[in-house]
């Protein structure tokens, strides 16, 4: 408890009249305890106080800027005073406005970033691969996609990712094979300031209106999924007040998504936005008597949107890739720069900026993504201009969005003029002149119903414009029925209907059933699948058959294990049309392997990252991913999981409880923070223990008594208290050293006896009866 400071004593105004009581109060405002004492006087049964002593306690009032010296409690506006001399504690309650303090804010905030335990990094290689091959009567192919990292061998990782045909059979390509490569990079996280460089093949950034390029050069930017946890987009902000203290519970949409307590005071509550869309929002405040009161608010959230000082950028530098997926290393001569940027000016506008430039192309344009109020829906603009062989072209685009629980709406446009054009265009990359899109969407009790509407206008191929109609609606035990309806708006052969019904029988089995209608085919599809479960493993298969114009069956057979995976199957088919049938057979594989602590292992294809569990040589120890059962170690006590999430933290754990009973664990759960795109050493140190019982006996032969202390005395060492006699004279050791002495003590007790030699150093050993003398 801390004492107000006391005002001078040459304040005149404060000075007190013959007959005033001098007192000093604990003080309480709005049942609040402030923590403090303050001097007030009693005059003519009244309680006053100075009023800088009121302004000390954070009080305001109108005119309270020019008051002096004492100032009767009961005169103020709303103030209610309740005075206790028998504890010296006086009680007040305000309304809020005369509550000087700063707005409180309460609620979300950004969660510090996981961090990597630098133990759990290990140097190591892995080589992604996918197989597949195919073979007809007369034609045959084989097809590899591989992908090669290094990781831990100095600052960042080294990705090759390489595609490898073989044809045979066809006259045209027989023994035609080749190999290309496809992106070669170094790539370095800096996830402290989410940023990440790339040396090599890469993608520039871009915008809604702008495209991505291939280049091989240099990137730098912006890299958010180096901080997971982190909210970009604006927070739900609600603000409100609170006469005592209270706790504010948030509802959105009926659900609660928050409770904090509040002291007396307006208060600003900060969460995480529980919806893309409009939605209604409540706070339920509840004072300490008991007393709730409900604000309503509507709130619009959105992913578009930045929070107000967030930047979102990229910087690319490098020159275009050509033929990208035909040749293994042809790029453009002349270097191109780019640099894209969005940044949110306040929690309702983010603001958008892209150029790039080579010899031959100029552009640069700006946009911006706006909220429009509460409720009004999400509307973006954006305008860029372009020059090239010295002609000039514009770019203008606007879209606009809306939606809530119940309906959403897009539109958006995109022009260019005859002459736009941006760095990509001067590799044969043309661009649309026109770009439309209309999308409603409505969910009633009868379902989910969509409508699209897209038209798109390209130089060479003139306009196309196309129109969709889906419905779809879940039914008992999980069934789903769905209806789609396609038109060509330009081409009147263009339409296609299709009919859906699915039933699941089981966790991993369902059947399904489609009928396609469309102007150049009609037919019926029958199917079931069982899906192969993701953690441990397992076998699924699929078989499907179509009637009508297009006749065909196929079967597939799944095996996920520990190594990888892999399917082969036939595919049957035939044509109304006269020709002849043909059966297809195929198989394909893939998984991954990894050069790791001087050993090479076999694994499933790792995507994120993984980890190599070590649990000390132990074999057949039950490791959890998640809670979910993963695996076990092999014989040399290792196991490889493939399924993390890199720069999040994911939980690593064995079960003790089907370890053998003389094994000593240091740790059963690991927080495993993976860096992307590589693997980490997840330890669980173990070790077998060596577990002695005994019972001793006195010199009377009479069971030493429960509960005296029996000190442990290993040759050469001092002797340690490790446990007490227990019932019957048992006493249990871990890990005693060859020649250790006991000691035991007690009410009148003092004896000693020397343990013979061990028959083991690991297991259960039972001594029997020892004299304790």
């Amino acid at each position: 408890m801390q004492d107000a400071a006391r005002p001078p004593a040459t304040d005149a105004a404060a000075v007190m009249d013959a007959g005033d009581q001098e007192l000093y109060l604990e003080v309480s405002i709005n049942q609040a305890p402030t923590g403090r004492l303050a001097r007030f006087v009693l005059r003519g049964g009244r309680l006053h106080a100075s009023a800088a002593s009121l302004r000390e306690l954070g009080l305001r009032w109108p005119g309270d800027a020019d008051t002096e010296g004492l100032v009767a409690l009961d005169a103020l506006p709303g103030m209610q005073v309740q005075y206790d001399a028998a504890t010296q504690r006086i009680a007040l309650r305000v309304p809020v406005e005369m509550l000087d303090r700063p707005v409180a804010r309460i609620g979300f905030s950004q969660p510090d970033r996981p961090r990597v335990d630098p133990a759990a990094r290990a140097p190591g290689v892995i080589l992604n691969y996918d197989l597949y091959g195919q073979r007809a009567r007369d034609y045959g192919s084989a097809s590899a996609f591989t992908d090669l990292r290094l990781f831990g061998f100095g600052a960042g990782v080294w990705n090759n990712t390489m595609n490898s045909r073989l044809n045979s059979g066809d006259a045209r390509a027989a023994g035609h094979h080749d190999h290309v490569r496809l992106d070669s990079w170094w790539q370095l996280d800096l996830p402290d300031s989410m940023r990440t460089l790339i040396v090599g093949d890469a993608i520039t950034g871009a915008l809604d209106w702008t495209r991505a390029t291939r280049i091989g050069g240099v990137r730098f930017s912006r890299n958010f999924a180096l901080q997971p946890y982190r909210i970009t987009t604006p927070l739900a902000s609600f603000a409100g007040e609170a006469v005592l203290p209270s706790t504010v519970d948030l509802y959105i949409d009926g659900l609660r998504q928050s409770s904090q307590q509040v002291a007396p005071g307006r208060f600003e509550l900060d969460s995480v936005p529980a919806l893309n869309g409009m939605g209604q929002a409540q706070l339920v405040i509840t004072d300490i008597n008991g007393q709730s009161r409900v604000v309503g608010f509507t709130m619009y959230g959105t992913p578009e949107l930045l929070q107000a000082g967030l930047s979102d950028w990229s910087l690319d530098l490098g020159v275009l890739r050509r033929d990208y997926g035909l040749r293994s290393a042809r790029y453009g001569g002349d270097p191109m720069f780019a640099a894209t940027g969005r940044r949110g000016l306040g929690d309702a506008f983010t603001v958008e900026a892209h150029v790039e430039a080579s010899d031959a192309v100029q552009m640069a344009g700006a946009g911006g993504v706006a909220l429009l109020g509460r409720r009004g829906g999400i509307v973006s603009a954006s305008l860029a201009g372009s020059r090239h062989q010295g002609r000039d072209g514009v770019q203008h685009g606007l879209g606009y969005q809306w939606s809530n629980r119940a309906f959403n709406l897009s539109l958006t446009t995109l022009r260019r003029s005859d002459d736009f054009r941006d760095v990509a265009s001067v590799e044969d990359a043309p661009m649309p002149r026109r770009t439309d899109q209309a999308f409603a969407g409505v969910s009633t009790g009868l379902g989910q119903l969509g409508m699209s509407y897209v038209a798109q206008e390209l130089p060479q191929f003139g306009r196309s414009r196309f129109a969709s109609l889906n419905w779809s609606r879940m039914l008992p035990r999980n069934a789903m029925l769905s209806l789609s309806v396609n038109r060509d708006l330009e081409n009147d052969t263009g339409h296609s209907a299709y009919l859906y019904l699915s039933l699941p029988l089981d966790r991993h089995t369902s059947v399904a059933a489609t009928a396609r209608h469309s102007d150049a085919a009609r037919g019926l599809s029958l199917e079931a699948n069982r899906a192969v479960p993701g953690d441990l493993g397992g076998w699924g298969w699929r078989a499907q058959a179509s009637l009508g114009d297009n006749r065909n069956a196929q079967a597939q057979v799944t095996r996920l294990g520990r190594y990888g995976q892999w399917s082969a199957g036939i595919d049957h088919y035939r044509d109304d049309d006269g020709a002849p049938s043909a059966t297809l057979g195929y198989a394909s594989a893939n998984g991954g392997l990894v050069w790791m602590q001087g050993r090479s292992f076999a694994m499933r294809r790792v995507d994120e990252a993984f980890a190599l569990v070590d649990t000390s040589g132990v074999a057949g120890v039950p490791v959890k991913l998640e809670n979910r059962p993963i695996g076990r170690t092999d014989a040399h006590g290792h196991l490889l999981i493939n399924q993390l999430n890199a720069w999040q933290v994911n939980q690593l754990s064995i079960d003790p409880m089907q370890l053998p009973a003389d094994m000593e664990v240091d740790a059963t759960r690991r927080d495993a923070v993976p860096e992307g795109r590589t693997g980490l050493l997840a330890r669980f140190p173990m070790r077998r223990t060596l577990a002695v019982q005994l019972a001793l006996r006195g010199g009377d032969g009479q069971w030493l008594p429960a509960g005296s202390r029996v000190d442990v005395e290993p040759p050469g060492a001092p002797a340690q208290t490790q446990t007490v006699v227990g019932h019957d004279g048992m006493v249990y050791l871990q890990n005693p050293a060859p020649g250790t002495r006991l000691r035991v003590h007690g009410a009148q007790l003092d004896c000693g006896v020397a343990l013979p030699e061990l028959p083991a150093r690991e297991g259960r050993v039972d001594l029997g009866e020892l004299t304790c003398r």
